[in-house]
């Protein structure tokens, strides 16, 4: 029987030693401590056929929007936030969102694309 004994004194000990160690780190993180800021996400929207693809979209602040032209045509992205200008056949325009609300924006070059990005 004493070997039992000592198993059980020695599981009894790790868990004391565990149950300090989080007691510690529970105690280094404090009361109220914000999480972890999740890092900014990168989404795109493709502009194909005369239409924004997908037509709403939903991120976070800090968050950024990439714009890519896959029409053989120019188009915009104009919202009252903001404004990519013409972005050529090809190519592409980045916007990062610096604060919340909702946006529908258009091509000021077809206004019948239409789309929304909501910032949260």
């Amino acid at each position: 029987m004493p070997r039992q004994s000592s198993r059980r004194s020695s599981r009894t000990a790790s868990l004391a030693v565990l149950a300090a160690a989080l007691g510690s780190l529970l105690c280094s993180i404090g009361p109220g401590a914000a999480a972890p800021a999740s890092k900014p996400s990168k989404h795109t929207v493709v502009m194909e056929a005369v239409a924004f693809q997908p037509k709403a979209l939903t991120i976070k602040v800090g968050d950024s929007v990439v714009w890519v032209n896959r029409d053989p045509f120019p188009h915009t992205a104009t919202s009252e936030a903001f404004d990519s200008k013409v972005i050529a056949a090809g190519s592409s325009w980045t916007y990062t969102a610096k604060g919340p609300g909702e946006f529908p924006y258009v091509c000021t070059l077809h206004p019948t694309m239409k789309a929304t990005l909501r910032v949260r």
